[in-house]
Parts: C-alpha cells; structure tokens; sequence
C-alpha cells in the first residue's frame, strides 16, 4: 500500500517538477508528527522527500470550520492561495521559520466546495498535497476543496433520452446564429418552454440535456422544451438595449413557437454570468411575454439596474442563484435582490456556499428547473 500511495504522489511530483524543482537543494521535510525526513542531495532524493510528506500529510488540513493550506515553497518566491473565498486576488501565506513551507488558515461554511490553485510569481499550478481536480471555465484545472457537509450533485440514472435538434437561423440582417432544441422523449399538446442564453455553455459545460432527461424520467420536472441559443459576441449580444435583443424577441423567439407545441404563458428565460444582464433586459422590455427570468450567477453591477430591471408592480418572477464565494458578484446579486424585492416583484433567491464555475452553475440548475417546470 505504502508503495502504491508512493508511486501515485511521485507520479503526480514529476508532472509537477517546475514547483519543485528548487527542492533539489539539501534540506528537511517535516512531517505532522514531528519527526523528520533526512534530506538528501540531488533533484532525486529531493522528489523522494517530497513524496514521502505528501503521503504522510495532505492539504488542505481541515479542522471543524476551518481549512489550513500548505504548501511547500521557497522565500524567493513565495506561493498564495488564489481562491473562491478570497475572489482570486490576495492569498498571502504564513512561512515557517526555515521559510521552506508556507501556510494559510481560512474559517469556510461547513458545506462550502471551493476552487482554488497556488500562485507563484510567473505561473499558478494545483495543489501537489489534494488529488481532487475539477475543470475551470477557461484554462488549465483547478483544485478542488471539499468541506464535510458538503454533497456533489448526484442525478437519477434514466435510459429515457430526448433529442436536441438543430433549427436553422439567420438573422433579417444576415447573421447566422446556432440554435438547438431539446425536445423532451414523451411530447404533449403543448410545452412549458425555457429559452437558455450561452446556449453553447448550457450544452457543453453544464450539459443541461442530459439533466432534463434525468429529472424528467425521474418526475421532479415536468416536460418542456429548452432552447439553446448560442451568443457571437457575449459582451456585444448581453449589452442592455443591444441589437441582439430585439432579434431573439423579434425573430427567433417567433421561429421557435412556429415550429414547436409551446404552452405560450408558460414561457421562461435563463441566463447566466455576463449574458444575465441581456435576460432581464429581454425580460424587462419585450413585446413577447415571459413569466419567469432565471439568473444563474448574475452578473449585473448596480449601474445597470436602472437600464434592465423591470418596473414595480411587474408579474415577472425573478429567480437568482448565486455563490456565497462568487466574489465579488454576490454583493451585486444581494443588492438586485433587495431592488426587486423594493419593486414588489417575486423573488427566488438562493445562495450556496460555492464560487463562480460550472461545477456551481450546474449544481445550481435542478432546483431552478423544478422551480419553472412544476408538475
């Protein structure tokens, strides 16, 4: 056993070797229990050392509701803890009194999942001490905290699939644009339907069909379409009063509602991130009516509240999702709440303690579902 543990954790130190490369130098490695590992000179007997700690100790430590990093590291360049909880700026760690292993203490929900990677001066790499990794939205990927009470998303397992179908579209001013349909396995008169900005995002990363057909088997949702709608400029497309706007109200809203059974008044739009900011708008302003704009992460700062939020008194029920770590956007989402709310509009509201990433997003969505897609 002690031979496999060493060979996975030497194994994960060679494909690491640019954080550890300065460890060749002769030295001690402490172990949790006091004791020492003599050290040995050589680039080998230092990934030996190295080992043979990260087998004995892993990181991060947790205790109650706090989780301690550490991190080996050298003076010259000394390692932070870039994270969720700390909105990925800052991260000073603690050195030792040999300055070779550096440490930070954080207090943390007892249910958080947070994602986090060590910063050097040039380079961010994982945490050679955890072997959990998740993807990140862009890039290489991350490191992954789980605290005890926190529980991944498990969804029931069904063989019912739906289909996702293409739907051909372009634009009255020539610009083509992707569009896909899910279309649920067992298809009624007519069907709530909830159209997805980032459409591309809802497919590939948070793999919405695939859920749909899970909670529909499995009757935590009703049926219903969902229509993906991919952007060509996110920041262009997600602007308020865009022109983008007035082409999915105008045009491919009508294209879709031709082609499918779609129960009308149970019509709902979702963004997420950036492109939340052209929801509520298209929520706010169309001449088509939805009933229910979800927000997954918003990403709507206070000035734009008076370009995209919807009037007092409005029938628009207002679903937000965020992260307790989604920093610093959940100060934003906490202050559009309070402005809907002030409003009178319905407001769904709900935080968990995650960050900004499509692990959250996701574990986000069947809530949101159920919410919108009642039985």
């Amino acid at each position: 056993m002690f031979m496999r543990t060493l060979s996975v954790v030497c194994g994960f130190t060679l494909r690491s070797i640019h954080i550890f490369a300065y460890q060749s130098a002769i030295g001690a490695v402490k172990r949790d229990s006091g004791r020492t590992i003599e050290a040995v000179s050589g680039v080998l007997g230092a990934f030996a050392a190295v080992a043979v700690a990260a087998a004995a100790v892993s990181s991060p430590v947790i205790r109650g509701n706090t989780a301690t990093f550490v991190v080996a590291g050298n003076p010259s360049d000394p390692p932070r803890i870039v994270a969720d909880f700390n909105g990925w700026t800052g991260g000073a760690m603690t050195p030792s009194a040999d300055g070779r292993t550096f440490t930070l203490t954080v207090p943390l929900d007892p249910a958080a999942r947070i994602e986090y990677l060590i910063a050097y001066r040039d380079r961010f790499a994982v945490d050679p001490g955890n072997p959990l990794t998740v993807p990140a939205p862009t890039g290489e990927p991350r490191s992954e905290l789980r605290m005890p009470r926190y529980r991944p998303l498990a969804l029931p397992a069904t063989t019912t699939r739906g289909a996702v179908e293409e739907v051909s579209f372009v634009s009255r001013d020539g610009q083509a644009r992707r569009v896909r349909v899910y279309v649920p396995h067992a298809v009624g008169n007519t069907l709530p339907v909830l159209y997805v900005h980032d459409g591309d995002i809802g497919i590939s990363a948070l793999k919405l069909p695939e859920m749909l057909d899970s909670l529909i088997a499995a009757r935590r949702i009703a049926p219903a379409l969902v229509v993906f709608v991919d952007a060509v400029d996110r920041h262009a497309d997600y602007a308020p009063g865009s022109a983008f706007r007035s082409v999915f109200t105008n045009e491919i809203v009508p294209l879709v509602e031709r082609r499918y059974p779609v129960a009308r008044e149970r019509r709902a739009l979702m963004g997420l991130s950036r492109s939340t900011v052209g929801a509520l708008d298209a929520c706010t302003y169309s001449t088509i009516v939805f009933t229910a704009c979800v927000l997954l992460a918003p990403a709507i700062p206070p000035v734009d509240f008076p370009k995209v939020l919807p009037p007092s008194g409005s029938r628009l029920r207002v679903l937000i999702a965020i992260g307790t770590y989604d920093i610093p956007l959940v100060d934003d989402a906490r202050l559009l709440r309070s402005e809907l709310e002030r409003r009178a509009l319905r407001v769904q509201y709900v935080e968990a303690p995650e960050g900004h990433n499509h692990t959250a997003f996701r574990a986000r969505l069947p809530a949101l579902l159920a919410s919108i897609f009642p039985r």
